[in-house]
This record gives C-alpha cells, sequence and structure tokens, in this order.
C-alpha cells in the first residue's frame, strides 16, 4: 500500500491521492486501505515520512569528522544525495513538492514542514560547529544564517530541478560546488 500511494503521489501529486485511487493502484479493496488510513491527512503525512525517513536512511553513510570526510566533502555529499538528480529523487521531490503546496494552505502541513525544517537548521548548525571548531569553517560564522542559507539554497535547485525538462543538471551540480565553496571558504 505504501508503494501505491507513493506512486500516485509522484506521479499525480497529493490532490490525486484518495483511498479509491490508492486502493486501485494497490489492487486492494477501499476497505483494506481503510484499516491503515482513516482519512486522506493520513495517507499524505505518511508518505512524506517515508520521503523523509529514505532520505535520512541515504545520509547515513554521510561521516564528518575524524575517521570521516572533511567539512566541505561531506556538505557537498549531503547537498548533492537530497537534489533529486536521478529518477528516485526526483520522484521524492515531486512528494517535497505536493506536501509543500498543500502547507500553503493547510496550517497543519505547514507545521510539519516547520518541524522538519527546524530539524534541519539543527543539524546543519551541530555540523557548523563541529567544522568550525577544527578549523574547517571560517571562525564568527552565523550558524542560523548559514542554516537557513543552505535549505533555501536547497529548496530552490530542487524547484529548479523539478521545472527543468531537459535533465541535464550540471549547472545545479555547479551551484551546489559554488555554495560549498563560499560557505566553507575554500579558494
Amino acid at each position: 500500500m505504501t508503494a501505491a500511494l507513493l506512486r500516485i503521489t509522484e506521479r499525480e501529486g497529493l490532490e490525486a491521492v484518495s483511498l479509491r485511487t490508492v486502493a486501485a493502484e494497490a489492487g486492494c479493496s477501499v476497505g483494506a486501505v481503510q484499516r491503515y488510513f482513516s482519512t486522506k491527512d493520513e495517507m499524505l503525512h505518511f508518505a512524506l515520512r517515508t520521503v523523509v525517513e529514505a532520505e535520512r536512511e541515504r545520509l547515513r553513510h554521510i561521516r564528518l569528522g575524524p575517521g570521516g570526510m572533511p567539512f566541505p566533502d561531506a556538505l557537498r555529499a549531503t547537498l548533492l544525495e537530497l537534489l533529486p538528480l536521478d529518477a528516485r529523487g526526483r520522484g521524492e521531490a515531486r512528494i517535497w513538492a505536493a506536501f509543500y503546496a498543500r502547507a500553503a494552505v493547510h496550517p497543519e502541513f505547514a507545521a510539519v514542514i516547520d518541524e522538519l525544517s527546524r530539524e534541519a537548521r539543527d543539524n546543519l548548525r551541530t555540523v557548523f560547529a563541529y567544522a568550525e571548531s577544527v578549523g574547517e569553517l571560517r571562525p564568527g560564522q552565523d550558524h542560523d544564517a548559514l542554516a537557513q542559507l543552505v535549505l533555501s539554497i536547497m529548496d530552490g535547485l530542487m524547484w529548479s530541478i523539478l521545472m527543468c525538462p531537459s535533465g541535464a543538471h550540471k549547472d545545479h551540480v555547479a551551484a551546489v560546488d559554488t555554495a560549498v565553496n563560499l560557505i566553507a571558504g575554500v579558494q
């Protein structure tokens, strides 16, 4: 059922998701879907949580610090992993985009996005503090502002990639490299 829900959301957006469409996509009855989800909003929250957990799992292999990558390399690897540069990433980005659109008009969805953004900012601030402590980030930078900058860049790049029908993303990767170099102070 999860796969069916995600396929519909990726292919047609959140508006196409209903108990009936998920049941048809999964090849089961509406009653079977209702055993897992009582409302469309429950299904949509589940889709987003599924995508978030998949992203967290993919990021677990990126290690910063002793025995891991230097800060600029870890930041670059993380940002590239999160960009929708392949079919899987584009599918997940479509789910994010649909959820963002719903969050613009539904406060309960906006609260979920806000919670995830706070978590991401906290994680980035921790990374920036560590990088500064080991001399891999210029001292005295505003970690809150840097975190917001990174999230804003990633949101903008995600939308740009989703709207880029050619599939040529070398400029998007170059933008990530430029952002990392500016943040890390790489010459």
